[in-house]
């Protein structure tokens, strides 16, 4: 239940949209084979894009620096530093507490998708799934190191917390309540 109140926590934050990337922090922008931004090239038989989706570019946008601000009651929103590599598109946060991590394997299409949330499930320790409510229908694991990850249309959302000082965090708050808090806020905005 308490997971469900994390969740709700963050509503008023999504209330007012979720839109594109504009706003993030600094640009640490890596392009695969140094292509330009805004299209895809082909390097043998793959595809590879040449810059993230809004999708996941959401993860270092101003509505998720809101939520992270938000779950972590500090008084100013954080900036990200972001990297694009290989389909995966991180935002770390320095933060206080230590730094908070987000990736987004962006794949568009379901076996990959599939294999790389079943890879990272299969790598974390002490991977549990997450049931009912709490995982908004989509597949979803949690760990009891602060890691929160889910899946919607063959993307894969990680978020981890592991380096955050839980002596750091708001009174009552583990750092496997600071991941679902702040995955709940981006799951909210890919589904608005």
């Amino acid at each position: 239940m308490r997971r469900i109140a994390l969740a709700v926590a963050g509503v008023p934050l999504l209330v007012a949209g979720c839109g594109s990337s504009a706003g993030m922090g600094t640009a640490a922008h890596d392009t695969p084979g140094g292509q330009p931004s805004g299209g895809a090239s082909m390097a043998g038989d793959v595809e590879v894009a040449a810059a993230p989706s809004e999708t996941a570019s959401m993860i270092c946008g101003e509505e998720i620096r809101e939520a992270v601000a938000h779950t972590l009651t500090v008084p100013e929103v954080p900036a990200g530093t972001h990297t694009w590599r290989d389909r995966l598109y991180r935002c770390g946060y320095r933060l206080g507490a230590g730094e908070l991590r987000l990736s987004v394997k962006d794949l568009d299409t379901a076996a990959p998708g599939k294999a790389y949330f079943q890879g990272l499930r299969a790598r974390l320790p002490g991977a549990t799934v997450i049931k009912g409510l709490s995982n908004f229908g989509f597949p979803a694991f949690e760990t009891h190191h602060g890691d929160v990850v889910f899946i919607k249309d063959h993307k894969t959302l990680w978020v981890d917390a592991s380096r955050l000082s839980p002596a750091r965090l708001p009174d009552g708050m583990a750092r496997e309540d600071v991941a679902y808090g702040v995955a709940a806020a981006v799951i909210g905005c890919w589904t608005e």
